[in-house]
C-alpha cells in the first residue's frame, strides 16, 4: 500500500511540473467479456464453459509517464515508467514492481539509442521495444489461445537490469541488441532467489534486425536465455541447456489487405511458454509429481512454428484472419526416457473485426479455436486433443 500511495505521489508531482521537458501522461484502458469452452479431451475432465469480464484483451491496460530532454549537439535523454493495472478489479498487474511494463532510461543521438533498466525482449510484444507487431496482424492480443499469441515461444518475456541498443537508420535498416544482467528465478516456496549477473539468475541475450521501406516491412532476430545453473531450487545442473530462438517475418500492405508472416525455431523453451490448450489453468497437462492430475508431459521442448494472417479494410474497421502450426517435442535435455519422445502439434484459427468509433476509442471482437494433440512417449497414457474455444467483444480507449 506504502507503495501505491508513492507512486501516485510521483505521478501527481509529474502531473504538476511538466514545465521543462517534454513530458507526456500517457495510457489505454481496455475492457471487454469473454466466453471459453474447454475441453481437456481427458478421462473424469468434465469440458468447461466460463464467461467473464476480462481487462486488457486487445492491449493491456496501463498507465505511463514518457518525456524527453533535448541537451543540445544531437544529443536527447529520454525515460520511460509504464505500468499495467486491471481495468474491471482495479488491481495492478504486479504489486512487488508498480512500473511493471516498462522502466527504462534512454540517450540517443547520432550513435543511436541506448537504454537502460526493466523492458520487455524485442522478441515479445510488450514494452516499447517488443517487435512481434512485425509479424502478425494479431500480434501479442486476444489471449493466449489466438494466433499468433498462441504460438510463438515468446522465450524473451520481460527483464530486470536490461541493456538495449538500437542502431541509427540505415537506408530502412535497423540493428538492435539487449543484454540482461539478470532476473531471479523461483525458488520452488512461492520465492525468488538470485544474484543479478550471476549463475544463480536467468540471463538473457537477443539480436536482432529490421528493414522498412514504403509497404514492406521485415524482421529477424535471435535470443537466448541463459539458466539459472546454481541455487537452492536447482539439483541437477548439467541437465540444464540455454534456450534459443530464431525469429523472421515481416509484412506487406497491398492496400486492399495487409499480409503477416512468420516463423520460428525454438530449442529448450519451457512448455509453460507456449500458452495454447495445454497450459490453460484446470487442464493440468503440465503438473509435475504424482497424483492423478499429473501427465508428466515433457516441460522443455524443441520444435517450429508457422503463422499467416491478415488485415483487410471493411467498412471503416479492419477484418483479421490468421492461422498458425506448431510442431514441438522433447527437448535434449530431458533425460527421463518416460517423456524423451513426448510430442506436440498446435493449430490454431481466428477471425477478428475492429471498429473505430474515433481515433483514440475502438471496439472489437474476436474468434479463436486452438486444438493443440499430445503424443506420449511411454504409451501408458492415452493421447490427448485438448481444445479451447473462444469469443472476445470488448471496447479500448487510448489516452
Amino acid at each position: 500500500m506504502k507503495k501505491t500511495l508513492a507512486a501516485v505521489a510521483v505521478l501527481g508531482a509529474f502531473a504538476g511540473s511538466a514545465l521543462a521537458a517534454d513530458v507526456q501522461l500517457y495510457g489505454i484502458v481496455d475492457t471487454g467479456f469473454q466466453y471459453l469452452n474447454a475441453d481437456a479431451d481427458r478421462s473424469g475432465f468434465d469440458s468447461t464453459n466460463s464467461f467473464s469480464m476480462e481487462s486488457g484483451m486487445q492491449s493491456g491496460s496501463r498507465f505511463g509517464i514518457k518525456g524527453t530532454e533535448d541537451l543540445g549537439n544531437g544529443l536527447t535523454v529520454g525515460f520511460i515508467l509504464e505500468n499495467q493495472f486491471s481495468s474491471d478489479t482495479g488491481a495492478l498487474k504486479n504489486e512487488d514492481s508498480f512500473f511493471h511494463r516498462e522502466a527504462s532510461l534512454f540517450l540517443e543521438g547520432g550513435f543511436g539509442k541506448v537504454a537502460f533498466g526493466r523492458m520487455g525482449s524485442i522478441n515479445g510484444g510488450v514494452s516499447s521495444w517488443g517487435k512481434y507487431g512485425v509479424i502478425s496482424a494479431f500480434g501479442t492480443s486476444w489471449g493466449n489461445y489466438s494466433a499468433q499469441a498462441g504460438n510463438w515461444a515468446v522465450g524473451g518475456g520481460m527483464w530486470d537490469n536490461m541493456i538495449a541498443y538500437e542502431t541509427p537508420d540505415f537506408a530502412g535498416f535497423k540493428v538492435f541488441a539487449q543484454y540482461g544482467m539478470g532476473n531471479q528465478v523461483d525458488d520452488g516456496n512461492d520465492g525468488l532467489t538470485g544474484v543479478e549477473n550471476e549463475s544463480s539468475s536467468d540471463r538473457y541475450y537477443a539480436i536482432g534486425a529490421s528493414y522498412g521501406n514504403g509497404p514492406l516491412n521485415l524482421y529477424f532476430a535471435v535470443d537466448s536465455i541463459n539458466y539459472a545453473t546454481s541455487g537452492s531450487q536447482i539439483t541437477h545442473p548439467e541437465r540444464i541447456d540455454d534456450s534459443l530462438t530464431v525469429t523472421l517475418g515481416g509484412n506487406y500492405d497491398f492496400e486492399v489487405v495487409k499480409i503477416f508472416a512468420g516463423a520460428q525455431y525454438f530449442d529448450e523453451i519451457k512448455l509453460s511458454k507456449l500458452n495454447g490448450a495445454v497450459n490453460m489453468s484446470g487442464m493440468k497437462f503440465n503438473v509435475r509429481g504424482g497424483g492423478a492430475n499429473a501427465m508428466k508431459f515433457a516441460n522443455t521442448v524443441k520444435g517450429w512454428s508457422l503463422g499467416v494472417s491478415g488485415s483487410i479494410p471493411v467498412a471503416g474497421g479492419n477484418v483479421l484472419v490468421g492461422a498458425a502450426y506448431l510442431d514441438a517435442e522433447a527437448a535434449d535435455s530431458i533425460v527421463n526416457k518416460q517423456r524423451a519422445g513426448d510430442e506436440l502439434t498446435r493449430w490454431i484459427v481466428s477471425a477478428g473485426y475492429d471498429y473505430p468509433l474515433s481515433k483514440r476509442t475502438n471496439v472489437y471482437g474476436v474468434v479463436t479455436y486452438n486444438q493443440d494433440s499430445l503424443e506420449y512417449t511411454n504409451g501408458k497414457k492415452p493421447d490427448q486433443d485438448p481444445t479451447v474455444f473462444g469469443v472476445m467483444v470488448g471496447l479500448r480507449h487510448k489516452f
